[in-house]
């Protein structure tokens, strides 16, 4: 993974990594961010660190600052040096690389015809690292009917909802057809089409493609026993959502939310509860933990 990364990283940052970062800190590094005029920031196990001049540092004001030359040297490494081959990722917001590492880009929107057309004179890159680990939803299959449930996923950014569907996604797929809906290329993590994550052997996958118009797709064409969303966000995706229930499908997808109050109160998850349309509610804390589990009428049963 080290090496892989490393390939993306301007001589200057690069040299950084391999003389203050040791193999074992790498490894458990969330996320690298690089902003222009300001210091590298490594999260790390959910503490944020720096490059000083001699050492890494959690006193994030003293590390050594990036320069618009190092953000645009790191978007040629990230773009093979061919930005235009890549446009269709770059007005998403995100590239995805090796490995389904995703890379966040932020910089001077452009639009066209209402449209977001490119983002220009980026600013900011955030590595999003990814971590595959298996079996952190093992021990919670059991609270999963067989054949499955409509399920949603939920909890606040960064508590491992996509890790935890990921790993349910490769264990359900042993027994079920599953169809994934990857928008953002989170949950296969697609590097050139392919996924990177091990999915499971019974998994189809639509990646970089809007979820409401996936789950129409997948529903005419692989003939899916499941299907798998990521982090619903828009009504249409709801209405979606409803279809796909009505027609015999089951459905487990993420949301961001704080807890049980948080969607019974939301106007996006109102009529899915009202109606009963889901059985299972797995809550997860921001020590990427399964914290509670609620059935159909939101009684607690973990």
């Amino acid at each position: 993974m080290r090496e892989n990364l490393e390939l993306y990283l301007p001589c200057e940052i690069k040299s950084l990594f391999q003389k203050f970062v040791s193999d074992d800190f790498f490894f458990d590094i969330q996320e690298i961010r690089i902003r222009v005029n300001n210091p590298i920031i490594i999260k790390n196990k959910n503490q944020n660190f720096t490059f000083a001049s001699n050492s890494l540092t959690k006193n994030i004001f003293s590390g050594i600052k990036i320069t618009k030359k190092n953000i645009d040297q790191t978007l040629e490494l990230l773009t093979n040096y061919s930005p235009y081959a890549f446009q269709n990722q770059i007005q998403n917001g995100f590239i995805t690389i090796q490995n389904g590492h995703r890379v966040g880009l932020a910089g001077e929107i452009i639009m066209q015809d209402n449209k977001i057309k490119t983002i220009r004179n980026i600013s900011s890159i955030n590595f999003r690292i990814a971590h595959e680990i298996k079996d952190c939803a093992k021990d919670f299959i059991k609270y999963i009917s067989n054949p499955p449930e409509n399920i949603i996923i939920i909890g606040p950014p960064g508590s491992g909802k996509t890790t935890f569907l990921r790993d349910l996604t490769r264990i359900l797929s042993r027994d079920y057809k599953i169809s994934v809906v990857d928008e953002r290329s989170e949950i296969g993590a697609c590097y050139l089409g392919v996924p990177q994550n091990d999915l499971g052997p019974q998994t189809d996958i639509l990646d970089k493609c809007p979820k409401n118009l996936g789950m129409d797709m997948l529903l005419k064409t692989m003939s899916p026993e499941i299907i798998i969303l990521d982090e619903i966000s828009e009504p249409a995706e709801i209405n979606s959502i409803i279809n796909i229930i009505n027609s015999g499908v089951k459905i487990i997808f993420s949301l961001h939310a704080k807890n049980l109050d948080d969607i019974k109160n939301r106007d996006l998850t109102k009529n899915l509860i009202a109606q009963k349309l889901i059985d299972k509610y797995f809550f997860l804390n921001p020590d990427n933990k399964i914290q509670d589990i609620y059935n159909k009428n939101l009684e607690k049963i973990f």
